[in-house]
């Protein structure tokens, strides 16, 4: 896969972007990913069509660099006034607040989920106004909006055995490019109402629907997953100087609403849409995720299947996310945890036997666990300890794998290989 990476450490714009271009797998199609830091992800497809290059984006931006934004996508071989369609994965002025810009230059059809429609008429709970910061939704009236909904007859893709409502037909990209849009399961808390997925295939299936007769690799097919699906959040990994602003201001809202008498709601990640972001994680052997903040980052089920840090460990034996690790010290929990670290490890056989049947050379399933390896990084606290911890069962599972006489000898070569030349830990291994 060819790609041009640009790092740009200039005066303005260019000091909070990487940009990243790809020319996707089988396909005419270019996609260019914008990666803000501070601010929401930007990607962009680009096609020809009747002999014209045009775009179809995946959000649109945060309104801090309405200024500067055009003249950034001109610079990269984006047109503005080519644009077709622009999708908004949700209503957050971080990934919306330049759609109306965009949709200015090119009169490009604005797509978002129905509940979007309440956020464009400014029908918005008080503590989300708070949020706007001075931005106005309702601007987005003056243009074309396309609300996609859940018709029954549109169906369900199911992903890790959870229901994802289809929101209308799949649209063509270019000659072979396939989108799919799917809505966010019920929960009860949510991070917003209108979250919308979308999957990318070169294929006509998409992974997990698609079989191994499918000539189109799990990796060539990508999920733009908005803020569901994060290794990098827009806060927490943030420098400190750049999110005090918004410190700040979230403290100032609070001290507004103790004197109102208007509660905000304590944003706490982990509670929100939890049985999508479950999904989400066991749904698929392979996938690229675009995420909505951070770097694109390879999605397998592996993961949470194989690769237990302790933490998951006590999920799994009932415990919830505020129980102390201390726990699995206790001499009782020791076979427990030996059945479950079985179990892991079958998985983990389970998973590369796919992959091999999937086409994947030994070289190629040592590079696809050599970026997962390195992708367990970033997140403060205990996410950044639980990753650190996958890392160090990814290296242990692999020292067992090149003894295990039950594993085809090439993979065990392989497994001899990273363990030796790629892949290390710290020494405490915790």
């Amino acid at each position: 896969m060819n790609q041009e990476d640009k790092k740009a450490y200039q005066k303005g714009i260019h000091t909070h972007c990487k940009i990243t271009r790809t020319r996707l797998e089988g396909t005419q199609i270019d996609l260019t990913d914008f990666i803000f830091q501070p601010g929401g992800n930007v990607y962009v497809f680009s096609y020809e069509k009747a002999g014209t290059i045009k775009h179809t984006f995946v959000d649109a931006g945060d309104a801090i660099y309405r200024n500067q934004i055009l003249n950034l996508f001109t610079e990269n071989h984006i047109d503005p006034t080519h644009i077709e369609r622009i999708f908004i994965t949700h209503r957050h002025r971080d990934h919306c607040g330049l759609a109306d810009l965009l949709a200015e230059k090119s009169g490009a059809t604005i797509m978002a989920h129905s509940a979007f429609r309440d956020f464009v008429e400014g029908r918005l709970p008080k503590h989300e106004r708070w949020w706007l910061s001075g931005f106005d939704p309702t601007v987005f009236q003056k243009y074309d909006i396309q609300y996609v909904e859940h018709n029954h007859q549109d169906g369900f893709t199911n992903i890790g055995g959870t229901d994802f409502p289809r929101l209308g037909e799949p649209i063509e990209i270019g000659a072979q490019g396939r989108l799919e849009l799917l809505g966010c399961p019920d929960s009860r808390v949510k991070h917003s109402p209108d979250q919308m997925i979308i999957l990318y295939s070169p294929s006509k299936q998409l992974e997990p629907e698609k079989n191994k007769d499918d000539p189109i690799r799990p990796t060539n097919d990508i999920i733009f997953a908005g803020d569901l699906w994060l290794m990098q959040g827009p806060i927490f990994d943030t420098p400190f100087f750049q999110r005090l602003p918004r410190v700040i201001r979230f403290r100032r809202m609070q001290i507004r609403g103790w004197l109102t008498g208007s509660k905000i709601p304590r944003l706490n990640v982990r509670e929100q849409d939890v049985e999508a972001k479950e999904a989400l994680k066991y749904g698929f052997h392979l996938i690229r995720v675009k995420p909505g903040h951070g770097e694109e980052f390879l999605g397998a089920r592996i993961i949470p299947l194989s690769l237990l840090a302790d933490q998951d460990l006590l999920e799994h034996l009932g415990y919830s996310i505020h129980a102390d690790q201390v726990l699995l010290a206790n001499d009782e929990m020791i076979p427990k945890i030996e059945a479950l670290r079985e179990e892991a490890y079958s998985h983990f056989i389970d998973e590369l036997t796919v992959w091999k049947d999937w086409g994947y050379t030994p070289d190629e399933i040592s590079d696809l666990l050599i970026r997962i390896f390195h992708e367990q990084k970033g997140g403060k606290g205990s996410v950044k300890r639980d990753r650190m911890q996958r890392k160090v069962r990814l290296y242990e599972t692999l020292l067992r794998f090149k003894k295990d006489h039950a594993v085809p000898e090439e993979l065990r070569q392989m497994a001899d290989i990273l363990t030796k030349s790629h892949l290390s830990v710290p020494p405490s291994g915790n």
